[in-house]
Order: structure tokens, then C-alpha cells, then sequence
């Protein structure tokens, strides 16, 4: 789960990085074994379905078609499954079974784990073959572990994230098992959604096949046409049969769990969008989007969103940057990300130098118990000393570029009144101006009352020619974000004209970007190393309703074209969406999953490229865009290495980093003959 930092560790501080390899990952035997468990577990659930299916030889031979995937226990899904084929062959059966694989059990165990891999992100095959262990094959008792496993809180079933997570796995899952006729058995299943009961009863008989067959026959044809639209409130009846069967399943008996830390990474994300939404526009574009990036992180002895402001405001107050920019109002997507895994592995090293008795894998848990609030657990509760101890790993493993000087203020941080200024303003309003800069005075005072003398920054001694580099890549850097601003600018103008209730709407600040969604197209590649692709994903923070009082920002989402075209761009998607909530599944999006970029994706998952399209692709094998040249085909184990970048990136040196230095972070030492340094750390 993560890595014991041996040199950074002493005595009883513990520090943790990111894991070199999937701690907690298990062995090849130990997998082979689970694998092994579960095909026997639906060789038994095969066998039962003989014996419903014994006294009518016309239809048993459908079962070399069936599936334990659906939205009943194993054997009924096989059954319905068997049933459909039948009912889409009723006269000679030859087309549904020519072709079909007879291996049941391996089909569907192909189909059960991508029906679990697809309705989860960061969940790796093996830990879906462990899962559906402990659930017997059946999926949605599955999915309801891993739901408990993972904490997720806030799980609803009927929402519309719920739903649209359960219509794609749903379809992903039957072709995968290689259903003879996977749309329309996926589709039977949804239409049937509020008459499961029955249904269930009929199979358990099965006196009458004839009936359900009539049934099935007459939902097929309507199968490939959208769903009715009263069907979003007859999915919850699913997770109401499941979970009467969770009753007499295992539970969850492995410590490890490796998405874990993924997950936990969502919450912290969604933690600083609200800080973000928080914070000032004007002086979050000038001047606190960069030291929030640098040093801005969740761990305090607050709640996750104060400490991220609290120490946003400290940080720029005690160390300015020795160079003033231009303001931005778009944060590096990378320094976000890298910003967020500091503060995870701050977290978990701050918890477990506390409590000696914790692991990494106990605290990561605890953290999504508790919603990373520290400040309700003992754990923030002990006298000054104590406090700023178990603070300094926790700076040291988030590369805070002043560790000793973070855990110092931390420590002695004055709680009232940083709380009372806070809650001033509202607990989820704009802060003012006014309360920013008492907030700066007032943590500045609390840090200069601890005594510790403060080493200012100092310019970094570069060679010339590393300094017009640094300075053309920063310049490269903001070219490229100030092409994104006008394009999220244009697409919220024009979601302004479309709105009914003609709101005022100002950018506050665009908060994540995966400019790598559709593609690649090797056909329209401009440069050698300039890979094409067609579109943008964008979250960006909104003020409505400019200048009323109270305002609190809205989030969006946008895909936008990566053309200058802008009539390409008034055709696609921008729209609010919900803040996430704290242990939240988020919508699956393909395109961003594959970059590791965390974006808050529209809860239905429908009208952006990298949802049910593109994952249907990724099920089939088949090529993810059509470029001609270059066969881009994926699968879940691709999809989680690929992103394990940006998920464990730590240190400095991204690209991005470029883009917030100035001409004042550096000075030009003389030339000796043996450059290669680059613009080093602070």
C-alpha cells in the first residue's frame, strides 16, 4: 500500500512514499487459486441450472449460451440468459449456438469480472476474482462488498451515477462472456428491472418456461431502442434483491486492498475543488494557485479543505515567490495531481508516527472512514509537542519545500481564530479579500510566535543556457494553458446564452485538463513527437450570479475540440456538475482513467466521448480510434499501469513546473565548460 522510507525514517517517525511495486498484490498461486475457487463455484451454479432446466431438453441445450452475469443470484442469470437465447432462436436454435463457446464457466467468469472492473475504476482483475469469491459469483452482491470494502458512503443505488455505472457493466459484462446475444440480454434485464420478483419466483419453478419465453421474446425486439424512461427508478429493485442475498456472503478477509490509495485519492481531490471554490478569484489567479500547488496541503489540525487554505495562506505569507506572474487561471493538471499524493502519503505518515500500532494499509483505511478529518479524531488532540513530531514525517513524505518550518506552524497553530475567521464568511461561500489577508496576519503571528528563524528563499545559481531553457518552456507552458482558458471562456459563453435564467457567469479557475481524449490520430500528427487527439475533458470553477451576495462557485464539466475551430466546439458538451462527495465512485471516463487525471465527469456518464462507447471497444479488443497506422487496443491492467505516472508522481520536475518560474528564481553563474544542471529545487 506504501512504502516505509527507510532513510527519511528515525526513531519513531515513520515516513512513507509511494510503494515500488503493488504491495498487498497477490501472488501468481494465490491468484491462480482464487481463479480456480470461483470457476468451481459456477460449476456448481451450471449444475443447478441443469436441474431447472432437466425437465425441458428443448431448452436445456441452450445452456452451452448462458451466463452467470445478470441482475439475479448466478443461477437465475444462467437461466434467463439460456431463456434468451432460446427466445431469440425459438425454432431451430442454429444461429445462437454456432459459434458459441461451451466453456461456461470461463466465460463467465470473463463477464463477472468485467462487469466489476467497468462499474469500479482502479479494481484490477485479480481483486474482482476475490471479490466475486467471497459473493459466490453472484455480481451484485459482489459489487455491494466492494462498496463496503471501499467505504463508499455516499453509494446510492437509483442515482444517476449508479445507474449509468450499472447500464455500462451491464452491457461490458455480456460481451465479455460472449452471450450469443449481448445487447439484447442486457437490455432485457434492464426493462425487467421492476418485475425481478416475479421473475425470480418463475425461474425458481421454472413450471412454466413458456411464459417467461413469451416474455423475453416480447422485450428483445425493443432491446437495441433506448430504455423507458420510468426505468431509472426500477434499477434500485437490484440492489434491494442483493443485498437480502449479502446476508450469506463472506466477508471482506484480505488486509490489502491496492485501489484503496486510488480511491482515497478522489476524496482528496474533491477536497481541493472546495478549496479551491473557496478561495478568492482575483488572488487565487495572482498569486495562491502557485504556493497551493507547492506547499497548499490537506494534512493540518483541521478539517481537509481549511487545512488546504490554511496552509496555502501561510506558505505564501512566510516564503513569497521571488518572481511576480502574470495571473493565470489555469492550474497545471499534473502539479494538481502531484499535489494530491504529497498530501496522502503526508497523511498516512503523520498517522502512523502517531499511533505506533497502525500500518500503512490500517491508516488508509482510517483516512476513508473518517473522511481525512482529523480534527474529530484523538489523533489531533495532543499537546504542541506531540503535534508538531508526528507533523514533521508528514511534511518530509509530502515534500514540503520547508518541512521543519510546516510542522512548526502546524503545531502551534491558534485554532479559534483561524476557525472563526473562516466560518465568517460561510462554510462553503467565497472567501472575501478582507478575510484572506486577516487569515496571512494571523498565521504569520502564530508562526513567528514559535521562535523558529526563517531562511528565505534564494535564487538558484543556473548556467545561461539552463536559464533561457527554463524560461522558453515556462513561456511554452502558459502559451499552451492560455489556448485552453479561451476555449473553456468560449464554451461557458455559450452555455450562458443557452441558459433560460440568464445568470451572470465569470471563470474562477479551470481546475483539471486531459487534453489526450480520442486518439491517437497518427493521420493528423503535426510534428513527429506531437501525438493527435481529438478532444478535451475540462473541469473549471464558475461564480454565478457576478457580484450578489454569498456566491458560491459551480463546478463544470466541458469536452471541448482540440481544433481552433471553434464551430467543433459549439457542438459538444458543457455543463455543471456536482462536487464529489467523499468516498464517491467517480464516472467512468476511458480517456482520462488512462492519463491518471482525476476529472469530474457528468453523473449520467452520457454525452462524452470515454464512456459506454469507448469501454465496449476496450471489452471487444477491438481498436480504441481507427487512426490507420497504429492499433491502440486496451484493457483494465493497461489502463491502471499506464496512470500509475501521474498516481505516484512525488517530486519535482514536471513539465508544468516551468510555467510558475521567473527571471527572479534564477541568477547566471559563469560558464565553466561543464553545464547540465537544470533549474534545481527550492
Amino acid at each position: 500500500m506504501a512504502s516505509l522510507c527507510a532513510k527519511a525514517s528515525a526513531g519513531h517517525l515513520r515516513v512513507y512514499g509511494p510503494p515500488l511495486l503493488h504491495e498487498g498484490a497477490l501472488s501468481m498461486e494465490e491468484r491462480e487459486q482464487d481463479t480456480s475457487l470461483l470457476l468451481i463455484k459456477m460449476g456448481h451454479h451450471r449444475n443447478e441450472a441443469v436441474k431447472l432446466l432437466a425437465s425441458h431438453p428443448d431448452l436445456l441445450r441452450f445452456l452451452d449460451a448462458a451466463t452467470c452475469v445478470g441482475l439475479l443470484d448466478p443461477v437465475s442469470n444462467m437461466v434467463v440468459s439460456a431463456l434468451l437465447a432460446a427466445a431469440a432462436d425459438p425454432v431451430g436454435g442454429a444461429s445462437a449456438l454456432v459459434g458459441a463457446d461451451k466453456d461456461v464457466e470461463r466465460r463467465s467468469l470473463d463477464g463477472l469480472v468485467a462487469f466489476l472492473t467497468c462499474f469500479f475504476p482502479h479494481l484490477t482483475d485479480w481483486e474482482a476474482v476475490r471479490y466475486l469469491v467471497l459473493a459466490q459469483a453472484d455480481p451484485l452482491v459482489a459489487a455491494r462488498i466492494v462498496v463496503e470494502d471501499r467505504r463508499t458512503k455516499c453509494f446510492r443505488p437509483g442515482s444517476a451515477a449508479t445507474n449509468g455505472a450499472l447500464k455500462l457493466a451491464l452491457k461490458c459484462a455480456m460481451v465479455a462472456a460472449k452471450h450469443p446475444c449481448p445487447s439484447e440480454l442486457a437490455g432485457v434485464w434492464l426493462s425487467l428491472c421492476s418485475s425481478l420478483d416475479t421473475l425470480e419466483k418463475a425461474v425458481s419453478v421454472l413450471n412454466s418456461p413458456g411464459h417467461i419465453l413469451h416474455t423475453l421474446a416480447k422485450q428483445t425486439p425493443d432491446v437495441p431502442c433506448p430504455a423507458p424512461v420510468g426505468i431509472a427508478s426500477s434499477l434500485i429493485r437490484p440492489w434491494e434483491l442483493a443485498a437480502r442475498r449479502s446476508e450469506h456472503a463472506a466477508t471482506v478477509t484480505c488486509q490489502h486492498s491496492w485501489s484503496l490509495r486510488r480511491v482515497l485519492l478522489h476524496t482528496i481531490h474533491g477536497f481541493y475543488l472546495q478549496a479551491l471554490a473557496r478561495m478568492p478569484g482575483g488572488e487565487l489567479r495572482s498569486r495562491y494557485h502557485r504556493s497551493m500547488l507547492k506547499a497548499g496541503h490537506c494534512y493540518g489540525p483541521f478539517d481537509p479543505v481549511t487545512n488546504i487554505i490554511v496552509n496555502t495562506i501561510w506558505y505564501e505569507a512566510t516564503f513569497p515567490p521571488l518572481s511576480q506572474l502574470d495571473d493565470l487561471d489555469i492550474l497545471g493538471t499534473l502539479n494538481l495531481m502531484r499535489i494530491e499524493a504529497q498530501s496522502l502519503y503526508g497523511l498516512v505518515s503523520f498517522l502512523c508516527t502517531h499511533d505506533k500500532d497502525l500500518n500503512a494499509d490500517q491508516a488508509i483505511r482510517f483516512l476513508l472512514d473518517t473522511d481525512l478529518n482529523l480534527a474529530a479524531t484523538k489523533q489531533c488532540s495532543g499537546v504542541q509537542e506531540e503535534q508538531e513530531e508526528a507533523f514533521r514525517p508528514a511534511a518530509i513524505a509530502a515534500w514540503h519545500p520547508r518541512p521543519d518550518a510546516q510542522a512548526g506552524f502546524l503545531g502551534s497553530c491558534w485554532k479559534p481564530q483561524v476557525l472563526s475567521l473562516l466560518t465568517d464568511n460561510g462554510a462553503q461561500q467565497e472567501l472575501s479579500s478582507k478575510c484572506v489577508q486577516q487569515l496571512a496576519m494571523l498565521l504569520s503571528s502564530a508562526f513567528n510566535s514559535t521562535g523558529m528563524s526563517v531562511q528565505q528563499k534564494q535564487p538558484v545559481a543556473v548556467y545561461e543556457r539552463a536559464f533561457n531553457l527554463s524560461m522558453s518552456e515556462g513561456r511554452k507552458q502558459r502559451r499552451d494553458h492560455k489556448r485552453i482558458s479561451r476555449k473553456v471562456k468560449a464554451a461557458l459563453s455559450r452555455y450562458e446564452m443557452q441558459d433560460s435564467g440568464h445568470a451572470c457567469y465569470q471563470l474562477h479557475v479551470i481546475c483539471g485538463v486531459n487534453v489526450s481524449v480520442s486518439g491517437r490520430d497518427w493521420k493528423r500528427k503535426t510534428r513527429f513527437d506531437d501525438d493527435y487527439y481529438h478532444h478535451i475533458h475540462a473541469n473549471f470553477l464558475v461564480m454565478r450570479d457576478v457580484g450578489s451576495v454569498g456566491s458560491v462557485p459551480v463546478l463544470f464539466f466541458a469536452e471541448l475540440s482540440n481544433d481552433d475551430d471553434g464551430d467543433k466546439d459549439s457542438q459538444l458538451l458543457c455543463c455543471p456538475v456536482d462536487f464529489p462527495t467523499p468516498g464517491a465512485e467517480p464516472v467512468r471516463c476511458l480517456f482520462c482513467e488512462l492519463e491518471g487525471i482525476r476529472i469530474v465527469h457528468p453523473a449520467s456518464g452520457e454525452g462524452f466521448h470515454g464512456h459506454e462507447v469507448d469501454f465496449g471497444k476496450m471489452v471487444r479488443g477491438e481498436d480504441l480510434y481507427d487512426n490507420g497506422y497504429y492499433r491502440e487496443v486496451y484493457n483494465n491492467d493497461r489502463i491502471l499501469s499506464n496512470s500509475d505516472y501521474v498516481t505516484d508522481w512525488m517530486h519535482d520536475g514536471l513539465e508544468e513546473d516551468y510555467m510558475y518560474l521567473g527571471s527572479n528564481d534564477f541568477t547566471i553563474k559563469e560558464d565553466d565548460g561543464h553545464e547540465s544542471d537544470e533549474y534545481g529545487d527550492e
